[in-house]
């Protein structure tokens, strides 16, 4: 039996992990199957697929993709499409660029309050990914502006606040039939963090997102049984993973969650096919 992560980060991302971190500290974990969902981009997966594969672990093609639903903040999962798919890529290829856009407009903000940072700073954070709050979080604490990255968004980059600049998503429907046409499925991630997630994720199920992520850091085990039923009464799948940032949160999560390979064989069967 093999198990899995479906959702690690890297720093193509918000993560703080290299790619190659992330397999070698998952493969000492015993994972053998592991997906890197960064936000909005597959770089990871193209950087560190022949390497996974020489360390015995199968690399799913994945991405955490933002969404909204009804002005709620969805986070959608993608797992096993093409990801070479020209749909695929255009789409994600425009949400990096409002990202970078998003980016610089927040240094700019910043700068304007007496926060000297720069946007050049920022992006080499991004390391060629998805430029997110993260990125201008850890400038923030590189200048000694802020002790840390929970402090910078406490302060200052969290919704609403001062240097905060709201940024494009997809509508749900749209990633679900993005993801659908390239050959792939989707999940609910970290589901409990939604307001009134319990209305929010059956709606969101019924609407065609093919799975929810059960298996998570902040899913405690009465809310991963009530998603398990959820999800089985509809015939969806159930999906889970560390939701890994490296050290950029207070816990370092890779090796936390095991998703028994039986469980997510959707995925692996696109795979396989």
């Amino acid at each position: 039996m093999r198990y899995a992560d479906l959702h690690t980060h890297t720093y193509h991302s918000d993560g703080t992990r290299s790619p190659r971190e992330v397999i070698d500290v998952a493969r000492a974990h015993g994972l053998e199957i592991v997906a890197i969902s960064d936000h909005d981009n597959l770089a990871a997966y193209f950087e560190i697929k022949p390497y996974a594969e020489t360390q015995g672990v199968a690399l799913v093609p994945a991405v955490e993709l933002s969404c909204a639903y009804e002005d709620i903040d969805v986070h959608i999962l993608a797992y096993a499409f093409d990801p070479l798919d020209q749909r695929v890529e255009q789409r994600l290829r425009h949400f990096r660029e409002m990202r970078h856009a998003r980016g610089r407009r927040m240094v700019e903000r910043l700068r304007s309050l007496g926060y000297n940072i720069s946007a050049e700073r920022v992006e080499q954070l991004a390391a060629g990914g998805a430029v997110g709050r993260p990125h201008v979080a850890r400038a923030l604490v590189e200048a000694g502006r802020v002790a840390s990255v929970n402090e910078a968004f406490d302060t200052l980059i969290g919704t609403g606040k001062p240097g905060y600049v709201e940024k494009e998503r997809f509508r749900v429907a749209e990633a679900v039939a993005l993801i659908r046409a390239a050959g792939g499925v989707t999940s609910i991630a970290h589901p409990t963090f939604y307001p009134n997630h319990l209305q929010l994720v059956p709606t969101l199920l019924d609407s065609g997102v093919d799975g929810v992520e059960v298996f998570h850091p902040d899913v405690d085990d009465a809310w991963r049984d009530a998603y398990i039923s959820i999800a089985r009464f509809r015939g969806k799948m159930t999906t889970g993973g560390s939701d890994d940032h490296g050290t950029v949160k207070e816990v370092e999560t890779l090796g936390s969650i095991r998703v028994p390979e039986n469980l997510i064989s959707p995925i692996l069967e696109r795979m396989e096919g």
